[in-house]
């Protein structure tokens, strides 16, 4: 698959998750819905945010970092949009049942940069 064609496709299904959380928010009560509705609304936030983040990442990468092959940075923004994504929806739901404090918030920050650090020691490691 070349770049562009990944570029096509995942601003193209980013677009429609997109489409797909706005229905949420529009159509779907959460007070009626219960679980599912809740479950829909992160299960679409989450895949529009990794897209969002994913195509904003290897377009930044793309254009900085002519010198690496185009395969790590689609490997690394997805990555970093995955625990980015991990971080905003987690911050979401701790805020939905008022859970969310500073001190949490940069536990929960620690957290995801740690697991970052891991994650690029285990691929430097292979």
């Amino acid at each position: 698959m070349t770049l562009r064609q990944y570029f096509f496709w995942m601003v193209l299904m980013t677009g429609l998750c997109w489409l797909g959380w706005a229905s949420v928010v529009r159509m779907v009560d959460p007070a009626e819905a219960g679980l599912l509705g809740i479950s829909l609304f992160y299960a679409a936030l989450c895949l529009a945010l990794i897209g969002t983040f994913s195509v904003v990442g290897l377009a930044f990468r793309a254009l900085t970092r002519r010198h690496e092959p185009v395969s790590r940075h689609a490997a690394t923004s997805f990555r970093q949009s995955v625990l980015l994504t991990c971080l905003l929806a987690g911050s979401l739901a701790l805020q939905s049942r008022s859970l969310l404090t500073w001190w949490n918030l940069l536990l929960f920050i620690a957290t995801m940069t740690v697991l970052e650090f891991f994650l690029i020691s285990f691929r430097s490691g292979r």
